[in-house]
């Protein structure tokens, strides 16, 4: 019996900056590979280590979506993921790509008012249910008039003949039957003579592990930002004002668009973009999960604030001269530093970091009108006079829009401090 052979994914020496992500493959009847279902994981140790159920689920999401980048984990196949009760009533599902994504319920959740409600609206939204190590009980019926995909524990039935009533149960509702925990051929071809559509476990293959490098976050400063984004009234604008505030956040934003919609016809250019294509309730889970997956930062706060400075700087340079896209030269200022502030090379920041081809090249070389607005910014902030030029404007211009710069900043980090 021959499988197909996984893709070997080459990692980094461990870190305390390393991140994980297992991952166990899926498969057809015919042996294709359909699927991943994706596993919390905390090192290269191949087993679960969870004490906090809801914080495990969101630093994996936080993993695979900003850290790693779903492609480079599941390519272009779904990715089945784990949700809990807390997780479905509080429509964090809608966060996750539906087109990328099988939801995946534990069995410990129960078919509740809320539940089957928020179920619901996944439903009809287009999102593929699964049910996880599902037994049959009649009380279960409305979730599987829900359900897509049936996970079945085949080592928990004694015989044949119990798994086969189970299935006699099940099928009427016209779901596909994953059978799961598989550990030889025999259980194999038994779950093929039961017509189950999909299959998992050992026999297979054992999870894997894929690594990545977690991204600093100042942890006090995200949770300011997720208190000021939660709040009923905050409009699409206020928040990308918001995000912009937070380096790293905005950093991460631009990866999970990138992973999430992956394939996209036009660059995103500006965080603005970014949270309009992902929507504000979108915007709300990713920013309350990065702020729960995420350990606070050492990175001292003058590097935040010279960030900040010489963004805004680069956008009233832009917008006194009457470029265009000014909100893509505040983002070529705010990640001119990505290397300091992540702590790897540039090429490797700049490589994750998914924006148009002039943001990365002004960052990269200075080239184009990105690239002398920042080197401008940049020689202002050294005080390297000689260097200060963008014609037309003069030294007094831009005396004052570094002016204003700064105070915009302060501004900034003051709103965050005052919900501290």
């Amino acid at each position: 019996m021959h499988f197909i052979a996984e893709k070997t994914i080459p990692f980094q020496p461990c870190s305390k900056s390393s991140v994980f992500v297992g991952r166990q493959p899926i498969y057809t009847r015919d042996q294709a590979s359909f699927g991943y279902e994706l596993l919390f994981r905390s090192s290269f140790v191949n087993h679960a280590d969870i004490e906090d159920g809801q914080k495990a689920t969101a630093e994996l999401l936080v993993n695979t979506f900003a850290e790693i980048g779903l492609e480079r984990i599941v390519g272009s196949l779904p990715a089945f993921i784990n949700v809990s009760e807390q997780f479905i009533v509080n429509q964090h599902c809608h966060f996750l790509p539906k087109d990328k994504v099988v939801i995946e319920v534990l069995e410990n959740v129960a078919p509740t008012r809320e539940v089957l409600l928020a179920l619901g609206d996944l439903k009809r939204e287009g999102y593929t249910i699964a049910l996880d190590d599902f037994v049959y009980a009649e009380c279960l019926n409305p979730m599987l008039k829900l359900a897509d995909i049936v996970k079945i524990d085949v080592s928990e039935f004694d015989c044949l003949e119990e798994l086969r009533e189970q299935i006699k149960c099940i099928k009427p509702f016209g779901v596909k039957l994953l059978a799961e925990k598989i550990e030889s051929v025999e259980e194999f071809e038994n779950c093929k003579s039961l017509d189950f559509d999909l299959y998992q476990g050992f026999f297979f293959s054992k999870p894997s592990i894929v690594q990545g490098r977690k991204l600093p976050a100042n942890h006090i400063s995200m949770i300011q930002i997720v208190a000021l984004i939660q709040n009923p009234s905050v409009t699409l604008h206020e928040i990308s004002d918001i995000i912009l505030t937070e380096p790293i956040l905005a950093y991460k934003l631009l990866r999970f668009v990138n992973s999430a919609y992956h394939g996209l016809s036009k660059e995103i250019d500006s965080i603005q973009h970014a949270v309009t294509l992902t929507g504000i309730r979108q915007i709300k889970t990713l920013c309350s999960l990065t702020a729960l997956a995420t350990a606070s930062s050492q990175k001292p706060l003058e590097l935040i604030q010279t960030l900040l400075i010489r963004g805004k700087m680069c956008e009233l340079l832009a917008t006194k001269l009457s470029y265009e896209k000014t909100e893509s030269y505040f983002l070529t200022g705010l990640f001119s530093l990505l290397d300091a502030l992540l702590d790897i090379s540039m090429d490797e920041a700049l490589a994750m970091l998914p924006v148009c081809d002039e943001v990365i090249e002004a960052i990269a070389d200075g080239k184009g009108q990105m690239g002398k607005v920042l080197k401008c910014a940049i020689a202002y902030e050294a005080g390297n006079w000689e260097q200060v030029r963008l014609d037309p404007l003069d030294k007094n211009q831009i005396r004052n829009i570094y002016f204003e710069a700064i105070a915009w900043a302060r501004r900034s980090m003051d709103d965050l401090a005052k919900i501290s």
